[in-house]
Order: C-alpha cells, then sequence, then structure tokens
C-alpha cells in the first residue's frame, strides 16, 4: 500500500480543496489523468478514503462522503466568517472614494446579471466586490488569505449555484455592506458581512 500513500493523499487533497464535485460521482478517469497515475492506484487510494470516512461506493460509483463536505465547508467558513469580518472593519477606516465608486458599479452589475440570468456573470461580480474589500483593507496579508480562501468558496459557488432559488436576498447584502462602508461604520460592516456569509453558507449546506 506504500505506492498509494502519495494517490491518497492528492486524491484526499483534491476533496478538501473541492476540486472534486461533492455531489457528481467521482471519475475514476479523470483522477488518473490529473495525478498521472494508474487506475489500480488511484482505486486503492479510493478504498482507503472510504476506511477514514472520506468517500462513500453508492450503485458502484464512488461519491464524496456528506460528513466530508460539510466538515470541509464548516472549516472553510469557520475561518472566513472571522477573517473577513476583520477585513471588513479595516476597510471601513481605510477605504478611499474611487474604490467605493468601484464598488457602486459592481453593485449596479449585480442588478444586471440577475435581470439575465447569468450565473456566471454573478460569481464574477460577487468575486469582484469582495475583492475590493480585501484591497480597502490595507492589509497585504490578509487579502492574500481571503482571495486564496475565495478559490475555495468559487467552488462551491460553481457546484451549487444552478441548484439554488433566487439569491436575490443575498445580493442585496452587499448593498448593505457598502452602505456601511461608505459611512466608515467598521462595527456594522463587519457584522454585515459575517450575516451575509452566514446565509451563504445555510444555502449551500441545505444543497450539498
Amino acid at each position: 500500500m506504500k505506492q498509494a500513500d502519495p494517490m491518497y493523499e492528492a486524491i484526499k487533497q483534491k476533496i478538501l480543496n473541492l476540486e472534486v464535485d461533492p455531489v457528481q460521482p467521482i471519475e475514476e478517469k479523470a483522477l488518473v489523468r490529473d495525478t498521472g497515475g494508474s487506475l489500480t492506484l488511484v482505486r486503492q487510494a479510493l478504498d482507503r478514503l472510504s476506511e477514514d470516512g472520506t468517500v462513500e461506493k453508492r450503485r458502484r460509483r464512488w461519491y464524496v462522503t456528506r460528513a466530508a463536505t460539510a466538515s470541509t465547508m464548516h472549516e472553510i467558513f469557520e475561518v472566513r466568517t472571522t477573517l473577513e469580518g476583520m477585513c471588513a472593519r479595516l476597510a471601513a477606516g481605510r477605504i478611499v472614494p474611487e474604490e467605493i465608486e468601484e464598488m457602486e458599479q459592481l453593485v449596479h452589475d449585480f442588478d444586471r446579471v440577475l435581470r439575465e440570468g447569468d450565473n456566471q456573470a454573478l460569481i464574477a461580480v460577487d468575486r469582484k466586490f469582495h475583492q475590493k474589500i480585501y484591497e480597502a483593507s490595507g492589509n497585504r496579508y490578509l487579502a492574500r488569505a481571503l482571495d486564496d480562501m475565495y478559490d475555495l468558496i468559487y467552488r462551491l459557488f460553481y457546484f451549487a449555484l444552478d441548484r439554488m432559488g433566487s439569491v436575490r436576498a443575498n445580493v442585496e447584502e452587499h448593498r448593505d455592506i457598502l452602505a456601511a462602508l461608505k459611512v466608515g461604520d467598521g462595527r456594522t460592516a463587519e457584522l454585515l458581512i459575517q450575516r451575509h456569509i452566514m446565509h451563504f453558507q445555510v444555502m449551500v449546506e441545505g444543497l450539498l
């Protein structure tokens, strides 16, 4: 089994990084292609991952377990809620008029993409909005950590958005966050963005 150790770690990391769709059957051939290993090693690794509760076999297909997905999501959102709240609080005291104008345009873009029903564009606008807050915080280390974290959130968005109902209420929360940033109310901005993240978490958990 020693040969399978690197494959086991590689596939587990893909699952933890949400590179494997948590609601669709795991494609063994895709894992072979992505890891450069063999089908035998991939299957050995999946067998080991089933022993620790990361994957399970249903109707002769492998799936990421709900417990593994829930654990990953909990860790991501636990960190993101704390860090992004801190980021919004700092941004409220440091944001400049040009950044506010750019974020106001993004709020208008939200309305447009919602009307058009373009989910991919919605994800792109959401990412730009949050990145503006990261930049406005004036802390490059915090911004970098949150940008990396958003890569994981993007994957959750990608897997879940088409199965969500209306996300207008969640999108409208960006308008309130921006209003708090504009008046320099760091405490309110922090609370609003944490509530926004928790609302999204609840929506995604209901689907995954």
